[in-house]
């Protein structure tokens, strides 16, 4: 079915009890954005008392599970005031639990002692199981002039589920509708699922009465489908299964004991998308996140501890600071004694080559003397045997 700010409104209608921001979702995205926003977080408080301290929480898609409560007695100081199934286990069923059979009274997890009536009975997934008047299975303590305004869920009502979506069904013939029966809260949240994720007609619920006269009244026999101990049903108008009639019907039946649906449904690919859809999304109870049970002594552990660990910290930090510090004074004192040494190096070598040269200079003095006094001697020699040739001569 093609995106259409109908359907974004048709959902959003459904589920403006719940506090979801549908408008604004639409303004600030696409339509199918809106309309995947619009179906997702739905939860509900239930309880059973006029309290809400021992309210539970039932959520679409939850898993389920935790432990058993028990609804409270009621108040011998009020004579006047009772609360309905006083007494009575409810919570701790699974999303793996939610599938029954064709029986009213299957998918129940514990609680079963009887076959002939659910009368008696605990609430394993918080809410009632479908009434269908006097006389069936001892559904009739779970219906009555005021239990519609205190059932879990509001009131039972009934839907219509179809599509027209020949696109995404081509081969769904208009006949092929089905009808979904519960209570108020959860028929409203999962019609939202359905036109998002199977794209069916959208359909407002109208009140569920098993007692009609009418051809198209929904009856037992009708049910292809049971979830939730009972609480929630898929039917189709032209299946009758007569294992389900008053005379025949009890609550272990299982699906060898049951009528064989119609063919055609058999094969449906959009029955499939329908009943797994209502399986995986219908409001179970969610399990709260645990809280931190951290006694005062663990914390005060904790403080000691993180201070204790700050000061190993702070001294290790300080210890290593100290060692590279350490290590570069080292380090600069021997790069200046290396200095002083290469400097004394310098100065003695400056030293012996100004020694060298003193003595060099001093032995070239002494040479120079040495040749004049020399040559003085040879003249004197030389002038010598002239003036005594000069005598023997004359």
């Amino acid at each position: 079915m093609p995106c259409s700010i109908y359907s974004v409104l048709f959902i959003a209608a459904l589920l403006q009890l719940h506090g979801l921001q549908v408008v604004s979702a639409a303004k600030s995205c696409s339509c199918r954005t809106a309309e995947q926003k619009a179906v997702k977080d739905l939860q509900f408080r239930v309880s059973y008392t006029p309290t809400t301290t021992d309210s539970v929480v039932l959520s679409g898609w939850s898993a389920g599970g935790g432990d058993r409560r028990k609804i409270p007695f009621s108040n011998s100081s009020s004579p006047g005031f009772t609360i309905p199934f006083e007494g009575r286990e409810y919570g701790g069923g699974s999303r793996k639990q939610i599938y029954g059979t064709r029986a009213y009274g299957s998918g129940y997890p514990y609680g079963v002692s009887s076959s002939t009536t659910i009368a008696g009975r605990p609430f394993p997934f918080v809410m009632w199981p479908i009434s269908w008047g006097p006389g069936y299975l001892g559904g009739e303590e779970y219906d009555g002039p005021t239990m519609g305004l205190i059932r879990p869920g509001g009131p039972l009502g009934v839907a219509k589920v179809g599509t027209t979506d020949v696109g995404r069904w081509p081969y769904v013939s208009s006949d092929e509708v089905y009808e979904i029966i519960g209570d108020k809260e959860s028929l409203n949240f999962i019609m939202a699922q359905l036109v998002d994720r199977c794209k069916i007609t959208p359909q407002w619920p109208i009140p569920f009465n098993p007692l009609s006269t009418t051809a198209n009244t929904t009856r037992p026999e009708t049910v292809i489908q049971y979830y939730r101990a009972s609480s929630f049903a898929l039917a189709f108008s032209d299946y009758n299964n007569t294992f389900a009639l008053p005379s025949n019907a009890t609550t272990i039946q299982g699906w060898d004991q049951s009528s064989p649906l119609p063919i055609n449904l058999t094969r449906s690919s959009f029955l499939l998308c329908v009943n797994s859809t209502i399986g995986s999304a219908l409001p179970i109870m969610r399990i709260p996140t645990p809280k931190s049970g951290l006694s005062t002594g663990a914390l005060v552990g904790i403080v000691i501890g993180g201070i204790f660990g700050g000061c190993i910290a702070w001294i290790m930090v300080f210890k290593i600071y100290m060692y590279y510090k350490e290590r570069k004074t080292a380090r600069r004192q021997k790069e200046q004694k290396n200095a002083r040494r290469r400097r004394r190096g310098a100065h003695r070598e400056e030293a012996e080559i100004e020694l060298v040269g003193a003595e060099a200079v001093e032995d070239d003095g002494k040479t120079l003397v040495n040749r004049n006094d020399e040559e003085e001697s040879v003249k004197g020699a030389k002038v010598e045997e002239h003036g005594k040739e000069n005598v023997v001569y004359l």
